[in-house]
């Protein structure tokens, strides 16, 4: 089994995009234990060996990944992707409102990004403002892809090589802007990698399924296997309403 992870948000709340402290460090301690290899999203594709293996993302950049989960995942040295929505950095995830019953939560500044970026954090694109980008015109895509990693390299010094779509939203006109500037990219389809997957078009198992004791570490059976399919099929069903917050 081989699986890109998708957290979001460090809190109590409950909520779709939430996993509460004690839990994430539960998760932590199982991933760094050593019964699956944690890899850079990079090196989980190129990865032959045999074994289950994980790669971790966090999306949105809030405030909750610099003070709780980074300092967590550099205690035991495992590797992470954040996707940055550049027009909101020091600002809120306000794009969520409405949405779902999801908390207002505050966004790391650009000091505290170009710290954990030092520290090893591997930092990816989110677009400017996170809309979905299926829903613009084209030159309006392309403004929130391009000048949305433009300027997290230009507060940076780094340059986004990875890039997560806001909801999980994308269509060709979407693809044909992020191919050529990015070297992979990662949707919020719900599954496992199956081996040979198109690098932009990155399917990621939800942390909010992962929740439950004992859940995370039946990654690669096919019991879980079972049970996210459900979910995808229930996640289709509501297609017309998104509710993910990635």
């Amino acid at each position: 089994m081989r699986a890109i992870l998708m957290y979001h948000s460090i809190d109590p709340s409950g909520s779709p995009i939430s996993v509460e402290r004690r839990e994430f460090e539960r998760h932590v301690r199982w991933l760094a234990g050593g019964r699956v290899r944690v890899l850079d999203v990079p090196e989980l594709l190129r990865d032959q060996r045999d074994g289950d293996a994980v790669a971790l993302t966090f999306d949105d950049a809030l405030v909750s990944f610099g003070e709780i989960a980074w300092p967590i995942l550099r205690e035991h040295a495992l590797p992470v992707t954040l996707f940055v929505p550049t027009d909101h950095v020091g600002g809120s995830n306000g794009w969520n409102q409405g949405r779902l019953p999801i908390p207002w939560l505050p966004l790391m500044g650009w000091a505290e990004l170009g710290r954990v970026a030092e520290e090893g954090v591997r930092l990816g694109a989110h677009t400017r403002s996170h809309p979905s980008l299926i829903t613009l015109p084209g030159a309006a895509i392309k403004d929130e892809i391009v000048r949305g990693a433009e300027r997290l390299r230009r507060e940076t010094g780094r340059r986004a090589a990875a890039f997560a779509y806001p909801f999980g939203d994308c269509d060709e006109r979407v693809l044909a802007v992020v191919r050529p500037h990015f070297d992979w990219a990662c949707t919020t389809e719900l599954r496992s990698l199956r081996g040979g997957e198109d690098p932009h078009l990155l399917p990621r198992v939800d942390a909010f399924y992962l929740r439950q004791p004992g859940r995370l570490e039946r990654l690669g059976t096919r019991r879980l296997a079972a049970e996210l399919s459900a979910r995808r099929v229930v996640r289709r069903l509501r297609a017309a309403v998104p509710w993910s917050a990635s």
